[in-house]
């Protein structure tokens, strides 16, 4: 489940809980409203919190950081401007 609250700024605060490999914990980030009701914005995960091991390759030469960026991307229908 999600909730949105307006910012007054041309941003929304989003809260809900983001479910990643069956573990499920709250997440919050905010999105910024264009003009034209796109709706833009990230979050970060730390993949520790939701028990996955962060990823690895080359005997560990590449690594991923444990917190990653998470980008999303939507659009508000029009009868909601």
């Amino acid at each position: 489940s999600t909730s949105a609250r307006p910012e007054g700024d041309g941003r929304i605060g989003v809260e809900g809980e983001l479910t990643v490999v069956a573990t499920t914990k709250p997440i919050a980030f905010e999105l910024a409203i264009g003009d034209d009701g796109a709706l833009t914005g990230t979050a970060t995960v730390t993949q520790t919190d939701w028990g996955m091991k962060p990823y690895s390759a080359l005997f560990g030469a590449l690594k991923v950081a444990d917190e990653v960026e998470v980008m999303a991307e939507g659009h508000l229908p029009p009868q909601s401007r």
